[in-house]
């Protein structure tokens, strides 16, 4: 289930993913402008959430541990870690884009709860291409 406001300055892409199981990593696909700055992430749970630039990215993230940071130009686009719900300022200030330029952030969630949640995911972002 998705929402994407365009009311404001600061837009907010919402993304919940229904039943997702605890330490089982869950692809999903965030609606959002083609390139944004994101300036704030939250979490409804405790999550590892990776942003991607595009699907082969988080393929080949796709075994990488929670502790090892992602190399240059991987396609990792911005990643929080949470023991609890958050609301993780992003600073310094990152841009993301979809490097196909559609308005899909692709994304990858591992619940860290210990059980079976509907987890949300919230982007603050300031639109820079539409």
């Amino acid at each position: 289930e998705e929402f994407f406001n365009e009311s404001e300055v600061n837009l907010i892409a919402t993304y919940t993913a229904s039943g997702i199981q605890a330490g089982v990593p869950t692809d999903i696909s965030i609606t959002t402008p083609k390139t944004y700055a994101l300036l704030r992430v939250e979490l409804s749970h405790a999550c590892w959430l990776t942003l991607y630039s595009d699907t082969v990215s988080r393929t080949n993230d796709q075994n990488r541990l929670e502790t090892t940071d992602s190399t240059p130009g991987s396609g990792v686009l911005a990643e929080v870690i949470s023991t609890s719900a958050t609301s993780q300022l992003i600073t310094p200030g990152t841009i993301c884009f979809n490097s196909s330029a559609s308005n899909i952030t692709y994304a990858k969630l591992v619940n860290k709860s210990g059980g079976q949640v509907n987890l949300q995911v919230q982007l603050t972002l300031v639109p820079l291409e539409a």
